[in-house]
């Protein structure tokens, strides 16, 4: 493991679930939003919907919710899940958190860039980050789905490409094993996991049961 403090210059962050805690309420709207139009479009029982979408989705940790979809032969997964994400009404379930606020203040003072780097889109990220009483301004950079996509990396190359940096010199903290781990790290960028409840020991690097955690790193 590296010695953060150290080697690392510039910290991004994932939003949902990230810089507030997973929520089974949210979860729950989503994935079932999401199993209804699997239903519809396979033609078969929402059992059956769970069956094939958990098949794939692996509770996080296999493929993203709108990968999932498209490996199911279902068109426009993207925006099936940006759909549900806006139908769960995200924003209405969080609230401010005065310790997250001083850990992202105290990075931002500690760091050369300190960056959101987020799936959602900028009205929702917007929205959300009001509901959590952090500004958006907190952040030097905000990379959003409108922006770039994490999915296929380029919005982890967006980011790299505002600083005169190498690629290790930057971390990125979230809470998926595929896009906020094993995406990042093909491009040479660090990362951590946070609100983890089932760490994995395969995996090579920090699996945080919360995003305070980190601070023993950074």
């Amino acid at each position: 493991m590296i010695a953060y403090r150290d080697v690392i210059r510039v910290i991004g962050f994932d939003l949902d679930q990230t810089l507030y805690p997973k929520s089974p309420a949210v979860d729950a709207a989503i994935q079932q939003y999401i199993l209804e139009k699997i239903a519809g479009y396979r033609k078969c029982t929402l059992a059956e919907a769970d069956a094939l979408f958990r098949g794939l989705y692996r509770g996080g940790r296999g493929l993203s919710g709108s990968q999932s979809l498209t490996a199911l032969g279902i068109p426009n997964g993207k925006e099936i899940v940006q759909e549900a994400l806006e139908r769960a009404n995200i924003a209405d379930t969080l609230s401010p958190d005065q310790q997250v606020i001083d850990f992202l203040s105290d990075l931002k003072t500690r760091y050369e860039g300190l960056d959101l780097i987020t799936g959602s889109n900028r009205a929702n990220t917007e929205k959300k980050l009001r509901a959590l009483a952090i500004p958006v301004g907190l952040f030097l950079h905000c990379i959003t789905d409108d922006d770039a996509s994490k999915s296929d990396g380029s919005a982890y190359q967006r980011w790299l490409s505002y600083y005169s940096l190498l690629p290790e010199q930057f971390l990125y903290i979230g809470d998926r094993v595929m896009s906020d781990y094993e995406i990042p790290k093909k491009l040479g960028i660090h990362s951590m996991l946070v609100n983890v409840t089932r760490p994995d020991r395969a995996l090579d690097v920090p699996q945080l049961s919360s995003l305070l955690e980190a601070l023993q790193y950074i």
